[in-house]
């Protein structure tokens, strides 16, 4: 992790003072653009939404390298020295529900408190692996009987979320940022990643963890697909419903960006899921800010720490016209109207093939560190439901 990444974007000035004394940032997992409309809430909270926001990847390797530290990735996790927690003499809290954000890929750098799921795990599960080496007799043992575990109690009661639910993440920031006058806080949320499994949905949350992994494994039936666009749906509207006790909590000044890392394709041209495809339903992400400085017509995920710190960081900008994305040897251009990828170049409105050679010129351009989901660690991708 001390790689940096080879661009050709140029560094801009900050039109912006410092950030305030409480700053907040909010990336929620797999949440597409054009859900936006559920997250009322939040919606309503935000001083502003931003259309035009862009992912630098499809994947969470690929995008918190950007979120965190104003770079693109090089695909081992966060480059050190440029998370933005360092801008911030303050307490800065870290509470992340991923996998790939961990100490392990350098996302502790800045911090005070961290909490992920790769140390101090919340669940019976998290904590026996921490003490059991994968790969061993015990661990596998360890593993078969949790799965049966599962399996066996789901006949009986509700199983546990996939995920750390979004409650604890939002009680347990609360709590450790209690009384401090000034702070940082970054909270990671994984609902709505995959498998969907809301509360109050038509099945049991043990069927609803069943039938994603059915679709998004290409067995789906039609009516699988149908309630898997719903549970997926009912994630999101319950993510919102819990977010409003973190809007209430903080105080009324905090600076907040609130953003996706990437999209979800929810069965279009086939596909589910995540994918390395420079497509606009995981490229386009929902972006909102709350007493932070003005941003141009296009937003990408590599500005979210200049935002956060009023200043430039990283190649970060306030004033952007073109976003970049990749994801291993793919990559995508985007402006206010049109995606160019190597597969052509589309509008944004409504996803017809158009020209931009302005924008097609930038792509060619455009030489990113490549990004693929494989440099994580096995084990990791595993518990994400990829491996």
């Amino acid at each position: 992790m001390n790689h940096r990444s080879p661009l050709t974007e140029t560094r801009t000035e900050s039109n912006s003072t410092d950030a305030p004394r409480r700053t907040l940032l909010v990336t929620v997992d797999s949440l597409r653009a054009d859900h936006v409309d559920e997250l009322e809430r939040t919606i309503e909270f935000l001083d502003r939404t931003h259309p035009r926001a862009f992912a630098t990847s499809t994947a969470t390797l690929g995008s918190f390298p950007a979120i965190v530290g104003g770079e693109y990735a090089t695909g081992g996790g966060l480059n050190d020295g440029t998370s933005v927690a360092r801008r911030f003499d303050r307490h800065c809290v870290a509470v992340t529900t991923n996998h790939l954000l961990s100490a392990e890929y350098g996302y502790d750098e800045g911090f005070d408190s961290v909490s992920s799921p790769k140390g101090g795990g919340e669940t019976l599960k998290d904590k026996g692996a921490i003490l059991l080496d994968r790969g061993t007799l015990a661990y596998d043992v360890a593993s078969w009987a949790w799965n049966r575990y599962q399996a066996l109690r789901s006949r009986f009661r509700e199983i546990e979320k996939s995920f750390r639910p979004a409650e604890d993440v939002i009680e347990q920031f609360l709590a450790e940022s209690e009384g401090r006058e000034e702070w940082f806080g970054w909270l990671h949320f994984m609902e709505p990643h995959h498998p969907y499994d809301p509360d109050g949905a038509a099945v049991s949350r043990a069927e609803a963890q069943r039938v994603t992994r059915r679709v998004l494994s290409g067995r789906g039936s039609p009516e699988d697909e149908d309630l898997v666009r719903e549970l997926y749906r009912r994630e999101v509207v319950e993510l919102d419903r819990k977010l409003a006790r973190l809007w209430e909590a903080i105080p009324d000044e905090t600076r907040v960006v609130f953003c996706a890392d990437h999209g979800e394709l929810l069965g279009e041209d086939g596909l589910w899921g995540h994918p390395g495809e420079m497509r606009p339903e995981l490229l386009r992400v929902p972006f909102g800010t709350r007493n932070a400085p003005e941003v141009g017509e296009v937003v990408s995920l590599i500005d979210v720490p200049t935002i956060l710190a009023g200043t430039e960081h990283g190649v970060g900008t306030l004033d952007r016209e073109v976003a970049f994305a990749a994801y291993g040897e793919h990559k995508a251009a985007m402006n206010a109207d049109h995606l160019a990828s190597e597969a052509g170049t589309t509008r944004l409105a409504d996803g017809e093939p158009a020209t931009d050679p302005a924008l097609e010129r930038k792509l060619d351009r455009f030489d990113p560190a490549y990004v693929v989901k494989e440099d994580a660690l096995h084990e990791d991708l595993e518990d994400l439901g990829y491996a």
